[in-house]
């Protein structure tokens, strides 16, 4: 079983309630009085040490107090005034939570606020040229029919936590996999020199592996080339669902979960289509028109990926994705996880979408890049991501909450692996691991 597959699982009511109300310590003691009982099943002692690492993850993400949460806005944005922050919170533009019995909002506030908070928003002028080069890349795939780029890239982890020297470090940086017909010619160009091993194309969550007992002057990198192509795609006039198909069909806990209220969405969104594309672009449609963009807390924290978005109507590229995923999955249509990296000329960030079959073919589905073309008018490029991509892409990952190589515990982000992670002595590294990744090199292939 999947480690995070126990996020599905329930906690007593006990605990439930201390969680529910901020009460940290308190659900601590409950959960070690549950965990000394000969009667409390071995599963539910799993799930309630699984709990206990999480709590540690989510007093550290809920930081900031009411007070302190609207001094930085104020601080931050000449638009903000006092109060603000209440109307907000209504409205649920922000993330907060009970801790020690005290409302807390999330690291993310700053960037949340300017994402989400309309009236504070000031136009970005980095946005607009990123958009461009969206839009510039789509418009080259329609003139030629396909685009191809050559691309290098430089990843790395620092560890810079000197109380760490001469413990054991198991570092996973993330790496291109070939894909054919879209992504290949993968290359190292150069790798620390305690790389230990390099994943196959076999394995979904692809990753170089390093190993070493920490100096206190200890850096991971990786340096990759990689080409990635992109064509228009069309989909089929004749549909069915492929063979081998069956685990695009099903559900995967704790993140695909064919609840009750998912399942009415489902029906709701898809009343009426007849075909595979249809539900699925209805689905793509109610996805970028209804949720909204917005940072979120780390995925560890949230049980069921899917059912927030639904919920709450907010979310990140990958949030999005898994929902979309999901409505999929339910609606009799093949659908997977897909991510890696977002790249431009001059950029990288992390970046997750989703693919689904039709008749034995895989269509790439970008709900958060659709989103946010939906929000600014663009329905050019809103129906481009239906189906299509661009070559600013980097794509490590196919499947989703899958064991790193060579890890024994669940990761900081255990639903995907953009940045790498660090595992020592047993525990993840979080503060103490910082990655970066750079871009070497970005040309267009004619």
């Amino acid at each position: 079983m999947n480690k995070l597959e126990l996020l599905s699982y329930p906690l007593p009511e006990a605990v439930e309630n201390m969680l529910a109300a901020g009460c940290a310590a308190e659900a601590g003691k409950l959960i070690a009085k549950y965990l000394e009982k000969k009667e409390t099943p071995e599963v539910m002692k799993a799930r309630l040490r699984l709990e206990l690492e999480l709590m540690k993850r989510r007093l550290s993400y809920y930081k900031y107090t009411y007070e302190e949460a609207e001094a930085l806005l104020s601080s931050r944005f000449s638009l903000y005034r006092k109060g603000m922050l209440s109307s907000f919170m209504e409205e649920g533009l922000l993330d907060w939570a009970f801790v020690d019995n005290e409302m807390r909002f999330e690291k993310k506030l700053l960037d949340n606020a300017a994402k989400r908070c309309d009236v504070l928003s000031q136009p970005d002028p980095d946005t607009g040229r990123d958009l461009k080069k969206r839009d510039d890349c789509i418009a080259l795939i329609e003139e030629k029919g396909s685009l191809c780029a050559e691309i290098s890239a430089r990843i790395s982890m620092r560890i810079c936590d000197e109380s760490l020297r001469g413990q054991h470090v198991h570092v996973n940086l993330p790496l291109a996999r070939k894909i054919e017909g879209r992504q290949d010619d993968v290359k190292i160009i150069d790798a620390s020199d305690t790389l230990i091993s390099v994943d196959d194309d076999s394995v979904p969550m692809r990753t170089a592996v390093f190993e070493k007992v920490l100096d206190g002057n200890d850096e991971f990198s990786l340096t990759f080339s990689y080409r990635i192509s992109e064509s228009l795609r069309r989909f089929p006039e004749e549909e069915y669902v492929a063979d081998g198909m069956d685990e695009y069909l099903c559900e995967e806990l704790p993140h695909i979960a064919f609840t009750p209220y998912l399942k009415a969405l489902a029906g709701e969104i898809t009343a009426g289509c007849m075909t595979m594309r249809g539900k699925a672009e209805a689905i793509y449609d109610w996805i970028t028109s209804h949720v909204r963009y917005s940072f979120v807390r780390p995925y560890a924290l949230i049980r069921d990926i899917s059912t927030y978005a639904a919920t709450s109507l907010k979310g990140d590229c990958g949030i999005q994705a898994m929902l979309f995923i999901t409505l999929c999955r339910i609606s009799g249509i093949p659908a997977a996880w897909e991510s890696g990296w977002y790249v431009t000329d001059e950029d990288i960030g992390g970046h997750d979408w989703a693919r689904i079959n039709i008749s034995g073919t895989w269509f790439p589905v970008d709900c958060s890049f659709g989103g946010g073309a939906f929000r600014q008018g663009n329905e050019k490029r809103r129906r481009h991501y239906f189906g299509n991509l661009d070559t600013l892409r980097m794509i490590a990952n196919e499947k989703c909450c899958c064991t790193l190589t060579g890890k024994k515990t669940i990761g900081r982000d255990p639903t995907d692996n953009q940045t790498g992670e660090a595992e020592c002595s047993g525990r993840i590294l979080y503060d103490e691991a910082v990655s970066r990744v750079e871009l070497v090199s970005y040309r267009f292939l004619s």
